[in-house]
């Protein structure tokens, strides 16, 4: 019956009307509706039916949620211009959510609009070694001007630690001796993103 009544309330008001738990329910959640939706929106179906859903239903609800990424995100276009940090975040947010870190390079033309990304490196759940010749190769390869450096960290948590200080001081050593301009390096996780240019610690 309650579910009935959310059908209502859905007709009547649409899906802005109702809470997360009440949308949740709408697609069988049963006690897992009870979750904050950030924590549900990621998971697996094999832990989905830990938490006491059916095979079909964790199915649907996994579905659900990738097909609510998809419409939410825009795919990044070549051409747009990509030098705000919160632009870069916004094109690399599926980095975001990765289960091992990775390191990216989106590489800009002369006047800051976007040529593509590249994932130069795959790491574990916590390090991602990468080389600052590996790293921009890419960026000499494709002739571009300008890189913005970026890479994710699983634990959720973009805050810099002092590798990330460190490695960002080689890689941006190393673009002055290629003649690529080194313009930001973007930090990427399920908790936002840290932006070494909006932090002040990018020495111009």
């Amino acid at each position: 019956m309650a579910k009935n009544l959310v059908r209502e309330r859905l007709l009547m008001d649409g899906p802005r009307a109702l809470s997360d738990a009440e949308l949740l329910s709408m697609l069988g959640a049963g006690g897992a509706a009870s979750r904050p939706v950030p924590e549900l929106a990621w998971l697996s179906v094999a832990e989905l039916r830990r938490l006491g859903l059916g095979e079909a239903r964790a199915a649907a609800i996994v579905a659900a949620f990738e097909l609510g990424r998809r419409g939410a995100w825009a795919p990044p276009k070549r051409g747009e211009r990509c030098l705000d940090p919160g632009r870069v975040y916004e094109i690399m947010r599926p980095l975001a959510h990765a289960p091992v870190e990775e390191f990216h390079v989106v590489l800009l033309d002369v006047r800051g609009r976007l040529i593509r990304t590249e994932r130069v490196a795959q790491g574990s759940v916590s390090q991602c070694p990468v080389s600052p010749r590996d790293t921009l190769r890419v960026a000499v390869r494709e002739g571009a001007h300008g890189v913005v450096f970026v890479h994710n960290h699983p634990s959720g948590d973009p805050t810099s630690s002092e590798d990330d200080v460190s490695l960002t001081e080689r890689l941006r050593a190393a673009s002055e001796l290629v003649g690529v301009v080194a313009r930001d390096h973007v930090i990427v996780a399920s908790g936002g993103y840290f932006s070494f240019v909006e932090a002040g610690r990018w020495r111009r």
